[in-house]
């Protein structure tokens, strides 16, 4: 008995004791301090960025306990050891949400980013970084248009966008024009001291970084010795060329202007007729915004005599539709220098040029088409000399041009000996009539068609015929020219080497105009067909 008491007063104090011993404990002071400065949010744990030209996509993952995230963007290298904006450049941003974007970066340029979480109680984490903690933006475009005149280039730019200088590219050679804060703010600067009908590039700078490059060729100036007469809404044009000082003219058709010829006592259109005292006419569109357009009625001679040029340059030619008339109508015994068509659109017309009724003996130099979209054409195609063999015509050349929707026994049609036919750099697509030839020859063994760097899609009204690339075998030259594999050709007449790709799958919407290449075969055939789709990277 005596020696449970004891046990249990042993017992009883003990726990006594231990009480005493944690109460204590719960209200004494700790013996050591605790640093505040790892006191701190945690950094986010996953940052990454997605880099543009003149911006950056990042995205994050958010943290507890924080409510904003810092991020320093600089090109000065950041860590550690470096004060938030140090440099006193540096990008901040404030951000709340995952992914964002932070603008106004500059292009080709390399950037360190840093973020760091805050709360509403003023605690910050510590910087996360990028594993290479750096990024490069991609090549910027900033430039938007440019519209070039004779000996000028009007460059337009987003207004705002940071630039000091414009160099101006020829060749290898260079030249810096200083850009102005007021040219900034206006998202226009113009370049000066060009020369005409000559092929520059231009890149804006601001300091070391391009921040836009543009290829473009400057217009033609006007031909030395011409009288230059500029054409009005209501004027008669065949009064102007029978009343014209010089035997050499160019007749503007100012930006804008729609023209039609007046009308004669039947109430139809009067025909342009070049008459005998004008032996070179330029037919000529300013250049601009809004291209002229010239209602051209079939465009002829008066009589027979020796001709110099007649150019059709920048302009809209047009007649009704594609049953309606010609853009020029050649007939009689004229001499003929050349015939020239240059950085024209061509649509809605029976034929382009034709030749008939040519009944003694007479010369046409040189048929030259050059930068051109011809469109919507009827039975006569582009060029038609058929049965024209008291003609000779040495050279015809199509260079550049896109050729769509020709509804013609051939795109060209001749019967003159030892002609050339030369094609470079031309996209053709939905031409020439079932069972036909794209390029006639009449059977003539001396003439031959010389053809490189185009492509050709399916023919007009394509489906289970064909057709003949050149009337005759073994008269054609063809180099670096491609045709889509819904193209159909007569067995042993085909022009080029077949495509793996459809039209379709080549061109992004070729039935509606659209003959830029697709990305997928961009690399392999943007540099063939006419320049004017090649996407500028």
């Amino acid at each position: 008995m005596k020696i449970n008491n004891i046990t249990k007063k042993v017992c009883l104090g003990a726990t006594a004791l231990l009480a005493a011993i944690s109460f204590n404990s719960c209200t004494d002071k700790n013996d050591w301090d605790v640093d505040a400065s790892y006191d701190r949010l945690f950094h986010t744990t996953s940052l990454s960025v997605t880099p543009q030209d003149d911006r950056v996509g990042i995205e994050f993952k958010k943290m507890p306990n924080t409510t904003k995230y810092i991020v320093e963007i600089s090109t000065d290298t950041l860590n550690n050891e470096v004060a938030e904006n140090a440099n006193g450049k540096s990008i901040i941003k404030e951000l709340t949400s995952t992914p964002d974007t932070i603008y106004d970066l500059q292009g080709s340029t390399k950037y360190y980013i840093r973020m760091r979480g805050l709360n509403d109680e003023g605690k910050t984490s510590n910087w996360k970084y990028l594993d290479k903690y750096s990024f490069k933006t991609k090549s910027e475009q900033i430039i938007t248009d440019v519209t070039p005149g004779t000996y000028t280039a009007d460059v337009a730019f987003k207004a705002g966008k940071q630039i000091d200088a414009a160099y101006i590219y020829k060749d290898k050679d260079s030249v810096k024009q200083d850009v102005t804060a007021a040219e900034v703010a206006a998202g226009l600067v113009t370049l000066r001291g060009l020369k005409a009908n000559t092929s520059y590039k231009v890149k804006l700078w601001n300091g070391d970084v391009v921040r836009g490059t543009y290829s473009f060729k400057t217009n033609e100036a006007f031909p030395e010795g011409y009288q230059i007469i500029t054409l009005s809404e209501n004027d008669d044009i065949n009064d102007i060329m029978a009343n014209a000082e010089n035997d050499k003219i160019v007749i503007v058709f100012p930006q804008g202007l729609n023209y039609q010829t007046p009308l004669d006592a039947d109430g139809k259109n009067k025909v342009p007729t070049i008459p005998a005292n004008i032996k070179s006419v330029y037919f000529w569109g300013a250049a601009g915004d809004n291209t002229p357009t010239f209602n051209v009625v079939g465009a002829k001679f008066d009589s027979d005599t020796n001709r110099g040029v007649i150019r059709f340059y920048n302009l809209n030619l047009v007649n009704k539709n594609k049953k309606d008339n010609y853009i020029l109508n050649i007939s009689g015994s004229n001499n003929i220098e050349a015939i020239e068509m240059e950085k024209c659109n061509i649509s809605n017309t029976r034929g382009v040029i034709r030749f008939q009724s040519i009944k003694s003996e007479c010369k046409v130099g040189k048929v030259s088409i050059n930068n051109c979209v011809i469109s919507n054409i009827g039975s006569y195609g582009v060029i038609n000399a058929k049965d024209q063999t008291k003609m000779t015509l040495t050279d015809i050349s199509i260079t550049n041009t896109t050729i769509t929707g020709v509804e013609a026994g051939a795109i060209i049609n001749t019967k003159q000996a030892k002609l050339n036919i030369t094609l470079d750099h031309c996209t053709i697509y939905n031409s020439v009539q079932t069972g036909k030839s794209m390029f006639d020859v009449n059977k003539l063994k001396d003439t031959k068609v010389i053809m490189s760097n185009c492509l050709i899609g399916p023919f007009y009204a394509a489906d289970d015929t064909t057709i003949k690339g050149v009337s005759m075998k073994g008269q054609q030259d063809i180099t670096s020219t491609f045709y889509t594999n819904d193209m159909k050709w007569n067995s042993g007449y085909e022009i080029g080497d077949e495509l793996s790709a459809s039209s379709t799958e080549l061109w992004e919407d070729a039935a509606k105009g659209d003959f830029t290449i697709k990305n997928a075969l961009r690399s392999q055939y943007q540099n063939y067909g006419d320049p004017r789709w090649i996407v500028v990277e």
